[in-house]
């Protein structure tokens, strides 16, 4: 009964850590050309998941420029505008804590659901979720430590995905 009990407890271990890194997974991984996280690539199902997230997210307005708002960004509701201020916002996200903000019509929440490396990057998941009235949509993202092209000076959190 022990040895039954323990094999439970390995394989539940096993399928956490499966699903802790479900997040993204670039397409281009074995790529030994890939040293920092500006060139994961991304396959086209998660690219139309990430492009849906953002089509549910838009909201009609007068008063912005193209009478459209996107509730899916989540950098301009939380104010974090400064060139690096929002990835090292979603950087900076210990597993379990979320980003939260209020869009026109929307509530956005942006959580770290676990921290894996991704190919040569210290990475973090997270999962983003918009919610408007009774609607609900979520995709996953991904944000990665590294520098942002090959003369910077620093390694900095680089929103991936």
């Amino acid at each position: 009964m022990k040895r039954l009990i323990l094999a439970a407890v390995a394989v539940l271990a096993v399928a956490s850590a499966a699903q802790a890194a479900s997040g993204p997974q670039p397409s281009n991984l074995g790529d030994p050309k890939v040293r920092r996280p500006g060139q994961l690539k991304f396959d086209a199902a998660l690219e139309d998941q990430k492009s849906a997230f953002k089509t549910f997210g838009e909201v009609s307005c007068d008063d912005c420029e193209g009478g459209v708002s996107f509730d899916t960004a989540a950098n301009k509701f939380l104010g974090l505008r400064d060139m690096w201020a929002f990835d090292s916002a979603l950087g900076a996200l210990e597993v379990g804590q979320s980003l939260n903000w209020r869009g026109r019509a929307s509530v956005g929440k942006i959580t770290a659901v676990s921290a894996e490396a991704v190919g040569p990057c210290a990475c973090k998941q997270l999962r983003w979720e918009l919610t408007r009235g009774k609607e609900t949509r979520a995709r996953d993202g991904l944000v990665c430590l590294g520098k942002s092209n090959p003369d910077a000076d620093n390694d900095r959190w680089l929103e991936v995905f």
